[in-house]
């Protein structure tokens, strides 16, 4: 049985060029262990409707967002199925990132989610096989290069 770290977040305020962002990333998977068991790199994009000023999500948006990554997560992540890396808001999107163990059972559960006929909010997603971590770096590396971590 597969042993997953405890989750320990990170909260980075940064931007992606002008623009602001913010970052959770799941920093108990810097040191984990056992990364072969999760070999496939999973991002979903979700577009926010209600944005503000600066681009971000309206108070009354991230509700709904959060409705919809709650419902996301609950399905990929069965069964232990996926960890969590990261959650980046920036430029009207909300992406998801996490680490998959069997990629077939997610894509699976994701696309039943995408042919359901409502959705919350449009979403897509990109499934990788990333066996060196590669994809996952630079979340991961972001709350040591960014003195603004909280």
């Amino acid at each position: 049985m597969r042993v997953i770290p405890a989750p320990f977040y990170a909260l980075v305020d940064t931007a992606f060029g002008d623009d602001p962002a913010v970052v959770v990333v799941n920093t108990a998977l810097r040191n984990f262990a056992d990364r072969d068991a999760f070999a496939w790199h999973l991002r979903i994009g979700i577009a926010c409707n209600g944005l503000g000023d600066n681009g971000t999500p309206t108070a009354e948006e991230l509700e709904v967002v959060t409705r919809l990554e709650r419902h996301l997560e609950s399905s990929v992540g069965a069964d232990g199925n996926a960890v969590f890396l990261a959650r980046i808001t920036a430029r009207g999107e909300r992406v998801l990132l996490y680490r998959v163990d069997d990629p077939e059972q997610a894509n699976d559960r994701l696309q039943q989610l995408l042919a359901a006929p409502a959705q919350l909010r449009e979403w897509e997603f990109q499934m990788e096989y990333d066996r060196d971590w590669t994809l996952a770096q630079p979340e991961l590396d972001l709350p040591l290069q960014d003195p603004r971590v909280n």
